[in-house]
């Protein structure tokens, strides 16, 4: 029985396997996905594979920083023979996933068409749930996902630990963004002056004697969180309760969520917030990766 497979991020930058196959005038399902491949003839699918598997690396031979590559250089990097590198780049072209400019190939317009199907089964819930958990196992308190609406954050799906203390989150629970850790490394994304035509329009709601609810106070303390890529909820929503939250990106680069770690205050010291900081921080950069973001590329 056939294993069934969803495209990966690579293809945002790449094309998927299956296409290659086709491409190859090879049949995927007995190729790579067979679990009887015992009818195969001797040496078959070794061959099979190969060409795969020099497919692949063709297409992963094309980077940003070089979108064009020749005959000649692809061979030298590949090691594989011009003669045996030519076929497959017409093979390639034919299909679409590579073009042609005089002497350089660049990737074709299919590849984008593979990227439009990953992306479309893309969901931030589905994709953060692993993460969430294992965070959530590993710091032992609770672990949320938030999306911004307007200037509340809306929690989509929460990992409560076994030790929690008075943590009272709820899916499609909502708290303002500037009480919240999740609302601030959400903010943050947008310049000042984005930021002063919101708050213009909105009075900012004191939840505690710690909320910071002086627009320009908040805009300042919103660029300390871009500065250093995390934002802290100093028991500002609730009193002894301290946050960390992260942003999570999508493949363009975009905050669409965040994540955060909520502890009561003994537990996450003021000396603990770094650690905790730094969990939540490639929490959110692993889902990131697993919705296309190329790390690295962008910082809050």
């Amino acid at each position: 029985m056939p294993v069934r497979l969803g495209l990966g991020p690579d293809v945002l930058s790449c094309l998927s396997l299956n296409e290659v196959m086709t491409t190859m005038g090879t049949d995927v399902q007995s190729v790579v996905l067979s679990r009887n491949q015992a009818e195969a003839k001797p040496g078959e699918g070794t061959h099979k594979n190969q060409l795969l598997s020099r497919a692949v690396a063709v297409m992963f031979a094309f980077s940003a920083i070089r979108p064009r590559r020749s005959l000649a250089d692809l061979s030298e990097e590949l090691g594989v023979n011009k003669a045996s590198l030519l076929r497959i780049l017409r093979a390639l072209e034919a299909e679409g996933l590579l073009r042609r400019s005089g002497n350089d190939y660049q990737l074709g317009a299919r590849v984008l068409a593979l990227s439009n199907v990953f992306l479309s089964t893309l969901s931030v819930q589905e994709e953060a749930r692993p993460h969430l958990a294992k965070l959530a196992r590993d710091c032992g308190q609770t672990v949320s996902l938030a999306v911004r609406n307007d200037f509340d954050v809306v929690y989509v799906a929460i990992e409560h630990a076994q030790s929690e203390v008075g943590i009272q989150s709820e899916i499609g629970g909502h708290h303002p963004a500037n009480a919240t850790a999740l609302g601030k490394v959400m903010l943050a994304e947008n310049s000042a002056e984005e930021l002063r035509a919101l708050l213009d329009r909105k009075a900012l709601p004191k939840l505690t004697e710690r909320t910071i609810a002086d627009p320009e106070a908040l805009i300042s303390h919103l660029e300390q969180v871009r500065r250093q890529g995390y934002g802290v909820d100093d028991e500002e929503r609730a009193i002894g309760i301290r946050c960390v939250a992260a942003p999570v990106r999508n493949h363009e680069g975009a905050v669409i969520a965040a994540v955060s770690i909520s502890s009561p205050i003994f537990v996450m010291g003021v000396e603990d917030i770094e650690e905790f900081a730094g969990r939540v921080v490639d929490t959110a950069n692993a889902i990131s990766s697993d919705l296309g973001f190329a790390a690295g590329t962008q910082s809050i």
